[in-house]
């Protein structure tokens, strides 16, 4: 009998990345599992093959480890042919067989196809919720999540997770409006990366009013726009030209100079780096930085190749790690394919000791 599937949403494009990733997480903790993953679909299935390995995968998954995941859960049961004009009873019946959860997300795939049930889900949130409500299966004690993931309107998936280890938004996507004033739309991939990658503490402490920025590869200004809005004063490094409302804050000092070498004079407190160029140089640059203590927080894009991303991205991760760890520097990462990044991760590193301004 074929276990109950783990369930992985990411970018529709990127299965193959996401199943390589969950199954690198499955092989560390010596778990035989296999994944089934179709290009464009938005979603990868991975499947244990005995009940023991299936709970301890779910022991050990947590979305803040899975780069290429925006959210996950286990699926428990799959219902197709659903009567359209009860969905809600054979979903309760399976549902008292799962699990209590604290609250329920109904979802979709972000793929062509996914996108056109939005609505619907939308629509058929609020009486489903209510509906487990008067089951008893939402409890404001529950440490679980309930998921009902629609792939057709008469075809979802049913399942939970631990409130703690996965997403509270729908799919894990985080959508946000672009800014007005903001010199590009790549400034969304920085505000996303700073909700989602830092925690609100850190976010306090990195980000706060008369704090220092430094932007590599700035130009026009997207990511110093975001630094700006929150308080800092920036340097922006680039040989173009900046967005001439952003310069006129007087929060920003334009530096043409090569992002590559310029090294400030003091430390500053948050680095970023949106630049088009090989992750291998991005991953060293980084590791500079941070090895020689010049900024505490860095968020930077790894630009990814068309093959064997993950691998691309694990690589570039442990570069910097080993070098942090030769220079007895302690440390928290984080990675992740947003949902505002295209062909690119962005990664989150944080040295864990104060550092001398």
């Amino acid at each position: 009998m074929q276990q109950a599937p783990f369930v992985f949403f990411c970018r529709p494009g990127f299965e193959s990345d996401c199943a390589a990733e969950v199954q690198a997480i499955a092989n560390t903790y010596e778990l035989a599992g296999y994944a089934n993953a179709q290009t464009d679909t938005g979603y990868v299935r991975f499947y244990l093959f005995d009940d023991a390995t299936s709970e301890r995968f779910f022991e050990v998954l947590d979305l803040e480890d899975i780069i290429f995941a925006r959210q996950w859960f286990w699926a428990k049961a799959e219902l197709e042919d659903l009567p359209l004009d009860d969905r809600i009873t054979p979903i309760i019946e399976v549902g008292q067989e799962i699990a209590v959860g604290k609250s329920l997300l109904v979802e979709h795939l972000d793929s062509d196809e996914g996108r056109e049930l939005s609505k619907f889900c939308k629509k058929f949130t609020t009486p489903m919720t209510i509906a487990m409500e008067k089951q008893g299966l939402i409890s404001e004690d529950s440490e679980y999540r309930l998921h009902v993931l629609f792939l057709e309107t008469d075809h979802c998936l049913v399942g939970y997770s631990p409130l703690e280890r996965s997403s509270h938004l729908k799919g894990g996507i985080l959508r946000l409006k672009a800014p007005k004033n903001a010199p590009s739309r790549s400034s969304l991939k920085l505000d996303e990366a700073i909700q989602v990658l830092m925690s609100r503490s850190q976010q306090r402490e990195a980000l706060r009013l008369g704090n220092t920025g430094a932007d590599l590869g700035a130009a026009p200004g997207g990511w110093t726009f975001q630094l700006v809005e929150r308080g800092l004063q920036v340097t922006a490094v680039d040989n173009g030209p900046m967005d001439k409302k952003l310069m006129a804050t007087d929060q920003v000092e334009h530096l043409k100079e090569n992002a590559f070498t310029w090294l400030p004079k003091k430390p500053v407190n948050v680095l970023v780096c949106d630049m088009v160029e090989k992750p291998s140089l991005v991953a060293d640059l980084m590791a500079k930085w941070l090895e020689s203590a010049h900024t505490q927080h860095a968020i930077f894009n790894l630009k990814l190749p068309m093959k064997k991303r993950f691998q691309e991205v694990a690589d570039c991760i442990d570069l910097i790690c080993d070098r942090l760890e030769d220079a007895d520097l302690t440390y928290y990462w984080q990675a992740k394919h947003l949902y505002h990044d295209r062909e690119e991760v962005t990664v989150y590193f944080r040295l864990t000791s104060k550092i001398n301004s």
